[in-house]
């Protein structure tokens, strides 16, 4: 299986061990609409929307992430090199390759870290599962 997600055009598998496990799907959901003008009129039934032009919000999505490194020394390269890939000023650009899709996004957080020494293929390789929360732009056109 080819890993081909991009961070600003950078591989996320070959250049920073990293694999997105779930939380793709949350880039598909339509975005929330804005709260529209109205007016509420105290001699009528309801209210009155302006619903010429609606707009959207922008989402926060949380994806499931993965690193695999050879090490701990390779870890911290891995890790220090994503970190500051993500952190750049402005927006980011996040390719998905299952979506074929651009998004523009940035780094609010992470959490929930795990750090554990697995064997693959009788080699000992260092795996951190962590969240990784980002909030990405609108593009509803």
């Amino acid at each position: 299986m080819e890993f081909n997600d991009k961070l600003n055009n950078r591989n996320l598998l070959n250049d920073f061990g990293l694999i997105i496990q779930t939380g793709t799907a949350e880039l598909l959901e339509f975005p929330e609409r804005k709260e529209s003008l109205f007016y509420d009129w105290t001699d009528e039934h309801g209210a009155q929307y302006d619903l010429d032009s609606p707009k959207f919000e922008d989402k926060e999505i949380t994806l499931r992430c993965a690193i695999l490194a050879d090490d701990n020394t390779q870890f911290w390269q891995y890790y220090n090199g994503f970190f500051a890939e993500l952190s750049k000023p402005n927006w980011q650009k996040l390719y998905i390759f299952d979506h074929d899709k651009i998004y523009d996004c940035f780094y609010k957080k992470s959490g929930n870290f795990n750090k554990a020494t697995k064997r693959l293929k009788n080699v000992d390789k260092v795996f951190v599962k962590f969240n990784l929360t980002l909030q990405v732009k609108c593009d509803i056109q």
